[in-house]
């Protein structure tokens, strides 16, 4: 239980970096004057990606305990 839990925070972490990076290449693919990197654009795309499907597989469950 404790691995699942540290794995859904490592792909948490990953995903919020990596999709943060992401953003900061973009920009530069819109500009006319300078030369972007589709590359990386596509890698941390696929890094995202991948680490939001471990945030989903790994996500804690919710315990059904609360009365209802």
């Amino acid at each position: 239980m404790v691995k699942k839990t540290w794995m859904f925070v490592i792909s948490l972490v990953g995903m919020a970096m990596s999709a943060a990076v992401l953003i900061l290449f973009i920009p530069p693919l819109f500009r006319s004057g300078e030369q972007g990197s589709v590359w990386a654009v596509g890698v941390l795309t696929c890094l995202t990606v991948a680490f939001a499907v471990g945030t989903r597989y790994w996500r804690p469950s919710t315990s059904a305990s609360d009365g209802r």
